[in-house]
């Protein structure tokens, strides 16, 4: 079982438009608006640009990245890796992407699942205004 080296929590929130339709990323967005159909929350405090440096490194070293998305009770899990081409200069969004196709945002490739792939009764939470979301980002061994 792999265990974790660094742990990193995001906060933030549901919203009516959330869909989580799209087939290659999830995107958790600083901003309150959802821009597509990959944003899976919105009004994060925390932005690629803004994640710690730790975290940073060990995703531009290729390390393997659990992120757990956590909301009234629910929770789902996307594994995804680092790459050393990650740029950490988006200061709006964070993506996960299912190919290896790396944009500013973008913290982790390869992964397992996109929004689409998340679970109806998560994403259903998702779609409320009202949720919490706690987003933690794990960096494994």
């Amino acid at each position: 079982m792999a265990t974790s080296v660094f742990e990193f929590i995001i906060n933030a929130k549901g919203n009516a438009k959330i869909s989580c339709m799209n087939q290659k990323k999830i995107t958790i967005a600083k901003g309150k608006t959802v821009s597509d159909d990959s944003v899976i929350a919105v009004a994060a405090d925390c932005s690629a640009a803004e994640l710690p440096a730790e975290l940073k490194t060990a995703l531009s070293e290729g390390k393997k990245l659990a992120v757990t998305i956590h909301t009234a009770g629910t929770e789902g899990t996307v594994t995804a890796y680092g790459n050393y081409d990650l740029k950490f200069s988006d200061k709006k969004n964070i993506i996960i992407s299912k190919s290896d196709f790396v944009e500013n945002a973008t913290v982790g490739v390869e992964a397992n699942k996109a929004a689409v792939d998340l679970s109806r009764a998560l994403t259903g939470l998702l779609r409320d205004p009202g949720q919490e979301i706690k987003i933690k980002l794990s960096v494994l061994r």
